[in-house]
């Protein structure tokens, strides 16, 4: 059940990005495009940068889903309480 919320979140959210996207590129009329990335070549950088998240989010959720957040940032922080 965890896993379908965290997709059914990723793709709303994906859907609203993809569109925010595509308007915002149909109303951009620049012509000094040298040393610019491209339009497409942006995207699928944030597709591929978006997929490592939702796969890192699945093997976190998969090998550390019984741990606390707050357990966790105590961890990565270095605080430990005595």
């Amino acid at each position: 059940m965890k896993y379908l919320i965290v997709i059914v979140a990723f793709i709303l959210t994906w859907i609203f990005i993809e569109i925010t996207l595509f308007f915002s590129n149909k109303n951009y009329n620049e012509f000094d495009n040298e040393g610019k990335i491209s339009y497409k070549k942006f995207v699928w950088y944030l597709r591929i940068i978006s997929l490592v998240l939702i796969i890192s989010t699945f093997i976190y959720m998969h090998y550390f889903g019984d741990i606390s957040l707050a357990k966790v940032i105590q961890y990565c922080l270095g605080i430990i309480n005595k």
